[in-house]
């Protein structure tokens, strides 16, 4: 027995050094990995960055987690990723060989991993990314990269990389980003919005995106051109007219810090300052931390009312009341009365897009129109 726990062990062993040595040919015939990072809007600004690269005449493939994973290979043809099993980050080993074996210069990928050490391994093990991105930090996944935007811009710092460069559109950790890429040699670049951006996104993922690319060689006006052509993640934020009312699909935001902001630009964007707010939710019986979140959300927005799908409902409900917030539950998405909201109604979809909040698109997307 103890010589076929040695023999499996060194055949393990031999496996990994098999793995690691394809990974390492795969990234040397890329000219550049770009690894993006950070709390919100990395699958946005992957495929910013994709559009802007490509428009300049790079050959790029691109990687993004989002809601679903997607790849767009080299020709531009996106396809969902098929997994077996859990996510597991030895998943990027595969994407370096799709893309080194479609010819691309340029790898654009998200990072997969939440917890530090596997986003320190995906990185500095596996991609060895030259160019890396944190598009912000913020406060979400508390359970695993720490309670305080030190400790959770700490772990996103695991994936700077080491002689290279990063480029960051965060403010309040500006330093801390800063003292992370200098201890690994790398150049520091932070990004902030010029205010002459397109409407096309928001300002701050176009400027971080346009910063890379100009870093890359393409000149600001063709990555624009790219960009305002972008695919989109199939569940970024969206805006639908619903027969009277108009519905925002802010499913995939999550954090309290972020749905607020998107909120804010929103109503002064498109004037909805007089318009009732009324914050549909959706939560998932294994997020509680992002339940509790939900409930900041609805302090700070001060909604109407409040209509509850998924988990959690009860709780909502009673901790709703308790702050004289009207809140309505629904068994699913199915049951909605999609007529119900006037013409003054501004239907704002936050909390979590598994389950019902899928659903609830599905519904949305077929029944409305997008919003001009």
């Amino acid at each position: 027995m103890p010589w076929l726990i040695l023999g499996l062990t060194l055949l393990w062993l031999c496996y990994l050094l098999w793995e690691n040595r394809c990974a390492a040919k795969a990234r040397g015939r890329l000219a550049h990995v770009v690894h993006v990072n950070g709390i919100r809007g990395k699958s946005t600004v992957c495929r910013l960055i994709d559009a802007g690269l490509r428009a300049g005449g790079l050959r790029v493939f691109c990687k993004t987690t989002g809601t679903d994973p997607m790849v767009i290979g080299v020709n531009g043809d996106e396809e969902s990723l098929a997994r077996r099993g859990k996510a597991n980050i030895k998943e990027q080993i595969r994407i370096l060989r799709q893309a080194a074996g479609q010819g691309a210069q340029v790898l654009v990928i998200e990072c997969m991993a939440l917890q530090p050490e596997l986003q320190f391994a995906a990185q500095h093990r596996i991609l060895r990314a030259d160019i890396g991105v944190i598009t912000n930090v913020r406060r979400d996944h508390t359970d695993v990269m720490g309670n305080t935007l030190t400790e959770i811009c700490r772990s996103l710092s695991s994936t700077v990389p080491q002689n290279g460069v990063l480029f960051t559109g965060e403010e309040t950790r500006r330093e801390q980003l800063a003292h992370a890429a200098q201890k690994l040699g790398s150049s520091f670049i932070p990004v902030y919005p010029t205010g002459a951006e397109p409407p096309f996104d928001f300002a701050e993922n176009i400027a971080l995106a346009l910063s890379v690319c100009e870093y890359l060689g393409v000149s600001r006006d063709i990555a624009l051109s790219g960009m305002a052509q972008y695919k989109r993640d199939p569940y970024a934020l969206t805006i639908h007219k619903l027969y009277r009312a108009v519905w925002v699909n802010g499913l995939s935001i999550n954090d309290v810090q972020s749905t607020c902001i998107v909120w804010e630009k929103l109503k002064e964007r498109h004037n909805w300052a007089g318009r009732r707010l009324i914050l549909l939710v959706n939560n998932r019986a294994d997020r509680g931390s992002r339940t509790k979140d939900m409930l900041q959300v609805c302090m700070a927005l001060a909604p109407s009312e409040v209509w509850l799908l998924g988990a959690s409902q009860g709780y909502m409900a009673l901790e709703l009341k308790r702050h004289s917030i009207p809140a309505r539950r629904f068994s699913g998405a199915s049951v909605l009365d999609l007529t119900a909201p006037d013409e003054n109604c501004v239907v704002f979809a936050v909390g979590n897009i598994a389950g019902e909040g899928r659903a609830l698109m599905a519904r949305i997307r077929k029944e409305g129109a997008p919003f001009v």
